[in-house]
């Protein structure tokens, strides 16, 4: 009875310690995202006005000298302001018209909500 105390106790310790080290080495999923470099599944190399497939997420595209664009619900690449990260929906953000993805892929605009008080919200030119 012992022998078998001491074994689960082994075992139990080994399981723990293995996914305690999981734990830490897993990546950071909090990290920021302020400029357009760092936002996922971004298109490159982009032309105004060439085809592209809309869809409900990852709608944007740089052109070769970074300038933004998104794909409208139409499935054309056309000029948007320019993408600045990754943001949620409804917080403010610091220039009008300027792009952001949201971390699901959503494509956002900042928009003044009134006032002037500036906010992301969804795009009304792609697919959703």
């Amino acid at each position: 009875m012992i022998r078998t105390l001491v074994m689960v106790t082994a075992v139990a310790a080994a399981t723990l310690g293995a996914v305690a080290t999981s734990l830490v080495a897993a990546p950071d999923a909090e990290a920021v995202c302020y400029s357009a470099e760092c936002v996922p599944n971004v298109a490159r190399d982009v032309v105004e006005g060439a085809p592209c497939t809309p869809g409900k997420y990852f709608n944007y595209g740089l052109g070769a000298a970074g300038e933004t664009y998104v794909c409208n619900r139409i499935g054309v690449w056309t000029p948007a302001g320019p993408l600045i990260g990754i943001y949620n929906v409804a917080l403010d953000c610091p220039q009008l018209n300027a792009s952001a993805q949201g971390s699901d892929g959503v494509a956002f605009v900042c928009a003044d909500m009134g006032g002037g008080h500036l906010r992301w919200a969804h795009r009304i030119d792609t697919l959703e």
